[in-house]
């Protein structure tokens, strides 16, 4: 044995420091070679090391076999779940999360995870009665917090919303995403100049999300405020590609903005108000269901039957940076208002049949499918449906990096095929929605 002999135990260690120090690619080096001998220890730290790289699947297929032989393992159930989060796969995120969680009922950062991952899957209910929970019990960490406004923002809830994201801000003046987060409840409460305060606030705070200059800027372009636009988007945006997306998206918008334009900082406000405009008479329809939250609003303010379709196994191909299914259910209906209905499958599949059995034009459609084949499946199937007043929500309209290929590019060239003349009359920058009014249709 010579002195340079590393003994697996310092091996190990020296990994975990590695790591520690979030220095992933030496770490995945020293776990892969000779000096470490195989087992369960060196596995978890492979899977961390991979996590850390933000490798998800190599991630996921060392800690899956760490949990083969220690199955009731909190921390690592923990880590096993963080990795299908970064993977963009919430259902079975939430599926671990509840294991750590029972496994180690009194340890709170389960919880706080848990109820992320809820949120991540749509699933706010749950995320906001597990994050009361939390909070009764006397946990008013910021995170916890920050998971109680998140989810009852989404579900439209903006004073409670509000009262998480301000308790959350009085004990973390610096916590940028709250101050992002919050600046949309508070276009509707306190107003457009309390929501702009808020947004730029965000931006000051230390490793802000760059993209928070994006929102500020298409922000002021939609409401008008050109001259703060072009000085935000000359300072802090120029040609990066991170940030341009949604102030371009705006610009785009502007050509056919409506007399009556209304901007939106959440998704439940936004349909209820496009809804009430929605005065031609017809199918109220919805496209991507996922777990019922656009739905149940639309339901609550349609004052007729309406219809949702929905998979329930995700998206039907890859999109952006996320896999074929992402955003499944795992094929688990949600529960509906007594006026909604719903219809499993694919669109091309469930539409058809569902026309056929239904004549009449269309009164409003929400498209919430995120990627162009199913955008495009949905509108070539209503055209001979589509009226002038009728009002066409997208879900993913701008914002996104691949936007002017996906939602966008299915009605733009919709538009263009059937002589449709629209305009927009409501946006909502912060949940990416944009609301078309149909002014006529052909020749």
């Amino acid at each position: 044995m010579t002195a340079d002999t590393v003994f697996p135990d310092t091996a190990l260690d020296e990994a975990r420091a590695l790591i520690d120090a979030r220095r992933y690619r030496p770490a995945l080096r020293l776990l892969r070679g000779d000096a470490i001998p195989n087992g369960l220890e060196r596995l978890h730290l492979l899977g961390l090391a991979h996590l850390g790289r933000r490798d998800a699947p190599a991630a996921i297929a060392c800690l899956r076999r760490v949990l083969a032989d220690r199955p009731d393992d909190a921390d690592r159930l923990a880590v096993l779940a963080s990795a299908h989060q970064t993977d963009n796969a919430p259902f079975p995120a939430v599926r671990w999360f509840e294991r750590a969680a029972r496994v180690a009922p009194d340890h709170p950062a389960f919880t706080t995870a848990l109820a992320g991952a809820l949120r991540r899957d749509a699933r706010y209910g749950d995320a906001l009665i597990l994050a009361r929970e939390a909070l009764s019990a006397g946990d008013h960490s910021p995170d916890i917090r920050y998971e109680a406004a998140m989810a009852a923002a989404y579900l439209g809830d903006d004073a409670e919303a509000l009262g998480h994201f301000d308790a959350l801000l009085a004990d973390d003046p610096e916590h940028a995403a709250a101050w992002f987060g919050s600046h949309a409840q508070a276009l509707h409460h306190h107003g457009v100049d309390a929501a702009l305060r808020r947004l730029r606030r965000a931006t000051r705070c230390g490793g802000a999300n760059g993209k928070y200059w994006g929102y500020l800027a298409a922000t002021l372009r939609l409401l008008g405020r050109s001259a703060e636009a072009d000085a935000v988007e000359a300072a802090e945006i120029g040609d990066n590609p991170k940030r341009r997306p949604l102030p371009d998206g705006a610009r785009a918008l502007l050509p056919r903005f409506s007399s009556d334009f209304r901007l939106f900082g959440n998704s439940g406000r936004l349909l209820r108000h496009v809804l009430a405009c929605a005065d031609t008479p017809g199918l109220v329809l919805e496209f991507g269901v996922r777990r019922g939250t656009s739905l149940d609003h639309i339901a609550d303010a349609a004052g007729q039957e309406v219809h949702g379709f929905d998979s329930f196994e995700g998206l039907p191909e890859g999109w952006v940076n996320s896999p074929r299914g992402v955003l499944t259910t795992g094929s688990q209906l949600p529960p509906v208002r007594g006026n909604a209905r719903l219809h499993v499958g694919w669109f091309e599949d469930s539409l058809p049949p569902f026309l056929a059995a239904h004549p009449g034009p269309v009164r409003f459609v929400n498209v919430d499918s995120d990627i162009y084949a199913s955008a495009r499946t949905v509108l070539t199937a209503l055209a001979d449906r589509v009226r002038p007043g009728t009002v066409i929500v997208f879900d993913e309209y701008i914002g996104n990096r691949s936007w002017r290929d996906d939602e966008y590019r299915a009605f733009q060239e919709f538009a263009a095929e059937n002589a449709v003349r629209y305009e927009y009359f409501a946006a909502s920058p912060y949940t990416k929605q944009v609301a078309v009014r149909v002014l006529g249709i052909g020749i």
